[in-house]
């Protein structure tokens, strides 16, 4: 067994501290959030490497275990995606260019979420991006791949879209 990563004995040494923390009676808040943020980017990198791996073990006898594995872990950080995609809509609706052609098109593209259509989805909301000339967000390229269930995709666009064409975000929901 190898040694354990840098960021995963920070992560045990946060832990460590917050229990301190609370066995003193002096909770901070900044740092449970601090130690939250750490665990999500270890889950983010550990799907990214199972990703890798997945691709790269193809055509072996361990295929199949590394593909479970990632969509074990791709299905753990689903939620944080939801809600990731939820924020970058809010953001883009910022953009009057883009809010204006999501107001125009974000019905159709919800249509085709709705039914299944991945290919004809990504295909309309790459357009919107590449006409206006904006970069097309990273967490909408994560929600188009196919690791994920038609199910969750559906789950996944809805939440962008409620973003970008529902009604402005509240500070609650900013938090």
């Amino acid at each position: 067994m190898s040694a354990p990563v840098s960021s995963e004995a920070s992560l045990e040494q946060k832990l460590q501290q917050l229990e301190e923390q609370l066995k003193a009676g002096t909770p901070d808040i900044e740092q449970f959030r601090q130690t939250y943020d750490a665990l999500r980017e270890l889950s983010r990198r550990l799907q990214s490497l199972l990703q890798w791996a997945a691709e790269d073990r193809r055509g072996t006898k361990n295929e199949k275990k590394f593909q479970g594995l990632y969509r074990q872990v791709a299905g753990w950080n689903a939620s944080e995606l939801m809600e990731s995609l939820r924020r970058t809509g809010f953001a883009l609706k910022k953009d009057s260019e883009l809010k204006d052609v999501f107001d125009r098109q974000g019905y159709r593209i919800l249509e085709l979420a709705r039914a299944g259509k991945r290919d004809e989805a990504f295909h309309a909301i790459l357009r919107i991006f590449v006409s206006a000339k904006k970069e097309f967000p990273s967490q909408l390229v994560e929600a188009f791949k196919p690791v994920y269930s038609d199910q969750l995709f559906k789950v996944f666009l809805f939440s962008f879209l409620s973003g970008i064409l529902g009604q402005e975000e509240t500070e609650q929901e900013s938090l």
